[in-house]
């Protein structure tokens, strides 16, 4: 008989646990490299669809894949719902910041990972030992975050933004999804060759429920044992 319970209890509290775990949403971008129009702030727009039971976002991550072109010219946002992120905004624009100008970094391409639990913002990458592949820059990098028309003057973008992920948190992640790039300035031609978006959220209320319940029986079994 105690052997019988200590199964219930395990199997219980192996429910409870797992009931209250947080989903998972993934979207892989796997059409065709496209290239975003140079000097033209129509740009590129792709739209996707999540789709969970889930209800609330806990933690949103982006990679990018562009190549060529010229880093400083890019502005990338995501966009759902009550969420937007700016990702990219003229990187390396700036006039106080230590190696800013203007123009902005002339590198070409990006191969990064988007996330606000990163140490290095992704606007100055230049000043946090960057590395790069194939002339891309690599690396886990903050969401750029610069919430300013990138038309702004350059002294606008030393001073950090709060555009970030953070605007999607406790939102609903099903529905339409929208990520946009733009290159702002003539001059070198990037491709973008793709992207995925991750999202980690918290599971409906019915399964909170369960692991609720999952608990309280465990509670049960324990004290009959």
């Amino acid at each position: 008989m105690k052997i019988q319970a200590a199964r219930i209890l395990l199997f219980t509290l192996t429910l409870g646990c797992c009931t209250v775990a947080r989903a998972g949403l993934y979207y892989n971008y796997s059409g065709s490299p496209v290239a975003i129009p140079d000097n033209n702030a129509s740009g590129a727009a792709f739209s996707f669809s999540l789709s969970d039971p889930a209800v609330a976002m806990a933690d949103v991550t982006v990679t990018l894949n562009i190549s060529g072109g010229y880093n400083g010219d890019l502005y990338a946002y995501l966009s759902h719902g009550p969420g937007f992120a700016v990702l990219l905004n003229r990187v390396g624009v700036g006039t106080t910041t230590s190696g800013s100008s203007p123009a902005g970094y002339g590198d070409s391409g990006f191969a990064i990972t988007l996330n606000s639990g990163t140490a290095a913002n992704v606007h100055f990458y230049q000043n946090s030992s960057p590395g790069y592949s194939n002339g891309q820059l690599t690396g886990q990098w903050q969401p750029d975050g610069r919430g300013i028309d990138p038309g702004s003057a350059a002294s606008a973008f030393d001073a950090p933004g709060n555009a970030n992920f953070d605007s999607f948190l406790g939102a609903n992640p099903n529905g339409s999804w929208t990520l946009f790039f733009a290159d702002l300035s003539p001059g070198g031609n990037s491709t973008m060759n793709g992207f995925s978006v991750s999202v980690s959220a918290v599971p409906e209320p019915v399964n909170l429920v369960l692991g609720i319940f999952g608990g309280l029986f465990a509670a049960v079994a324990l004290c009959r044992w």
